[in-house]
């Protein structure tokens, strides 16, 4: 009798493991069906003799308690050779290393005397409007991917000012032709996604892994078992130690140096040019 069940339990086991394991094959990822409010567009790029045009640039505001108050896309046209630079951001929403990680894209006109103007690049995992984050569940294919393209007022602002998280915000040293690679990288990237829908990966496609990929240097082999990839929060220490930080600066100094202050209102006027200021507070 004991054995008959266990044969029976061991084949209930292997049928339910085939069934699972042919699902997860199967399952194939689409951009069809509703989203959560903030991922609804797709952003859409189109290369021109110049750069890029892009549309559907997320430009949101929000109350107090996150629900949007104004829903405004852009549509922008952005030219390479006005890149001055590409900075870093890390949001720390919990302890441990939990955190967010995205770039902002700095672009001048000197034609325009308008001063800087910001697009930040944001991976993220898209989901359903009843859905939320799990960095488990984001193991097994249940969240799609996006490149959310906005604006600092929108993407810093929402995590600094009104979510409450430790947001940083570091220049990147990088060289002129590496910024010009790493932003081409990330718009064909984004356009391509838009065409062919892919699923988000907590280890393998996720906000820091989807980035570093476009390092020509970076292998996942590598890399995959380093505590600061696996944990956003302290990609500050990982990406100084890569050479795209300053050099020879103690990492506290240059995170107090970079430190996007909560009070900075994203609806008021100069939002970019504020949430630096603080570096100029610090002798690095």
């Amino acid at each position: 009798m004991g054995k008959t069940v266990l044969i029976k339990t061991k084949w209930i086991f292997i049928i339910a493991m085939t069934f699972l394991v042919t699902w997860f094959t199967l399952k194939t990822p689409t951009h069809e069906g509703e989203w959560h409010a903030l991922q609804a567009q797709l952003p859409v790029v189109e290369r021109n003799s110049e750069g890029y045009q892009l549309s559907n640039v997320r430009n949101f505001r929000y109350d107090a308690d996150g629900i949007p108050t104004s829903t405004d896309y852009l549509t922008q046209e952005y030219a390479v050779d006005q890149l001055a630079g590409v900075w870093l951001g890390l949001s720390h929403f919990a302890g441990y290393g939990f955190a967010h990680a995205f770039l902002s894209f700095e672009f001048v006109n000197p034609e325009a005397d308008q001063g800087s103007h910001f697009l930040v690049l944001s991976v993220e995992a898209r989901m359903r409007p009843e859905q939320s984050y799990s960095p488990f569940k984001g193991l097994f294919k249940t969240y799609q991917r996006i490149n959310v393209l906005g604006t600092e007022e929108d993407i810093i602002g929402l995590r600094s000012h009104v979510r409450g998280e430790q947001v940083y915000l570091y220049p990147l040293t990088l060289p002129v032709e590496h910024q010009h690679y790493l932003f081409h990288s990330l718009m064909q990237e984004t356009q391509k996604l838009n065409q062919q829908p892919a699923f988000y990966n907590t280890l393998l496609h996720n906000c820091v892994t989807s980035l570093l990929k476009h390092d020509p240097d970076y292998r996942f082999s590598r890399h995959m078992f380093d505590y600061r990839v696996l944990l956003p929060g302290f990609g500050d220490e990982f990406a100084q130690e890569k050479g795209w930080l300053e050099q020879g600066v103690d990492i506290s100094l240059l995170r107090a140096s970079s430190n996007v202050p909560d009070s900075v209102d994203p609806k008021g006027q100069g939002f970019s040019q504020l949430i630096r200021e603080s570096r100029q507070g610090i002798n690095l």
